[in-house]
């Protein structure tokens, strides 16, 4: 195996065996696996990979769950994007206002963006907020609920806390 897709795989099986808080946990749980590795190619492979970093530490995509708009689908990182950053959804009109911690609203407007989400036109995001253009104010109603849903948080009235 060479030696990218073998460090990828390692990755992927830290991942899914232990909590990893921290690029330097991966890097040295790598190390004792014989895989010496740089933090900026550390990086690099956790984003290819999908993984998202969570308050619980680095995540990878699950293969099984709901994906926005199609329940049958696998869920992405959006997901646990959204779980992990998400603390409040608001209507305005057919845009969305999502709100997050500091920092936080790049990654989620990312997965979001990525999802391809049916109605979505586009994401603008600052620091701890997220502008989502909808279709239609129908479509922004619907979405917000979902994305509410994704957020585990609670949707009444066009606002989710």
């Amino acid at each position: 195996m060479p030696g990218r897709s073998r460090r990828q795989q390692l990755i992927i099986e830290v991942l899914q065996r232990q909590p990893v808080e921290s690029q330097e946990d991966l890097r040295q749980a790598l190390a004792g696996r014989g895989v010496e590795v740089t933090q900026a190619t550390l990086s690099r492979d956790l984003r290819e990979l999908g993984a998202v970093k969570t308050p619980r530490g680095y995540q990878l995509p699950q293969t099984t769950g709901a994906r926005i708009g199609d329940s049958t689908r696998s869920i992405t990182t959006l997901a646990r994007a959204m779980t992990g950053f998400v603390t409040g959804i608001e209507i305005a009109g057919n845009l969305i206002v999502l709100k997050t911690g500091p920092g936080h609203a790049q990654i989620v407007a990312l997965e979001l963006d990525r999802s391809g989400a049916p109605g979505v036109v586009g994401c603008l995001a600052g620091d701890d907020t997220i502008f989502v253009a909808a279709t239609s104010v129908h479509r922004a109603k619907e979405l917000a609920r979902e994305l509410a849903n994704l957020a585990q948080l609670e949707f009444g009235n066009g606002v989710a806390r």
